[in-house]
C-alpha cells in the first residue's frame, strides 16, 4: 500500500478516467484537498498539464478540495511528473540549462 503524506506530489484518479496532479494539503474520511491543481491531458507530444481542474472553469490559485466520492484512488506522482509540477506551479524561476555560466 502507498502512503501519501502532506506536502507530496499526488495524482488523485477520479471514477471517470479524468486525473489531477496536485499537492497534498490533507485527506479527510469523506475530502481530499490538493494545492494548485492540474489537470493531466493526453497530447501529440505526451502527458501535458492544464492549469486548474477542467478545461472551461478558472484556475484554483490555492488549494481546493474533493469529494472522495468521485476518487478511485490516490498516489504519489512519479518523480519526472513531479518535477514538472514544482516547476509550473514555483514562484522560483529554474534555469532551462544546466550548469554556470562564468
Amino acid at each position: 500500500m502507498v502512503v501519501v503524506k502532506k506536502d507530496d506530489i499526488i495524482t488523485v484518479v477520479f471514477i471517470n478516467g479524468a486525473e489531477v496532479i496536485g499537492r497534498l494539503v490533507v485527506e479527510e474520511d469523506l475530502t481530499i484537498t490538493v494545492n494548485k491543481p492540474r489537470m493531466v491531458q493526453i497530447t501529440d507530444e505526451g502527458i501535458a498539464m492544464v492549469p486548474g481542474i477542467c478545461m472551461t472553469g478558472e484556475e484554483p490559485k490555492g488549494d481546493f478540495q474533493f469529494n472522495k466520492n468521485n476518487v478511485l484512488f490516490v498516489i504519489k506522482t512519479i518523480s519526472q511528473l513531479a518535477n514538472q509540477y514544482e516547476q509550473m506551479t514555483s514562484s522560483i524561476l529554474m534555469p532551462k540549462t544546466g550548469g554556470i555560466i562564468q
